[in-house]
């Protein structure tokens, strides 16, 4: 298994949903109004804001990972080619997971 941390903008809450579904990931913990400093600055600290910031732990095995990750990698990739002066308010890691209890 693996461990997702997904770290995403308020603003790509809707596209991130929608990519988990199409990778059918239905099982996650998702954490509002994360707060902390990045290479996209600072994010803001307030509730709904479109500057703050989300997290997803999702457990899942290891080939859907890889394939949820390969959709985030497609869409990062789209996302910089449509704006190249707009950082990506995305950040996606795999850590491995082994459920204990």
């Amino acid at each position: 298994m693996k461990m997702l941390l997904i770290i995403f903008r308020e603003s790509l809450a809707e596209r991130v949903h929608v990519l988990m579904k199409e990778h059918e990931v239905t099982a996650y913990t998702e954490l509002h109004n994360v707060s902390g400093m990045g290479e996209n600055g600072p994010t803001i600290q307030f509730s709904l804001s479109t500057g703050a910031n989300r997290m997803i732990l999702a457990a899942i095995p290891e080939s859907a990972a890889y394939r949820l990750i390969d959709g985030f990698t497609r869409f990062r990739a789209e996302h910089v080619r449509q704006r190249p002066d707009d950082p990506v308010p995305l950040h996606v890691f795999a850590l491995p997971c082994d459920q204990v209890v």
